[in-house]
């Protein structure tokens, strides 16, 4: 998912770092998986205009354009 979402994107995998990351570490958690990818964001300096994604049950899907 993370490779398909980078592609019909137009942006590097390198994008994706933390995502990738939470997902090495912790497993598929679900829509909450995007609270630990923010987590790690912020602990590694992230700032400016982000786009947070998360996919959850039944193939939901919810976008939010941050500002950090």
């Amino acid at each position: 998912m993370i490779e398909a979402a980078a592609e019909s994107l137009g942006v590097d995998m390198d994008s994706f770092d933390s995502s990738s990351a939470v997902l090495r570490d912790y497993g598929n958690l679900s829509a909450c998986s995007v609270l630990f990818v923010l987590e790690r964001a912020l602990r590694m300096g992230a700032t400016g205009r982000h786009l947070m994604g998360a996919l959850g049950p039944g193939f939901t899907l919810s976008l939010v354009v941050l500002d950090l």
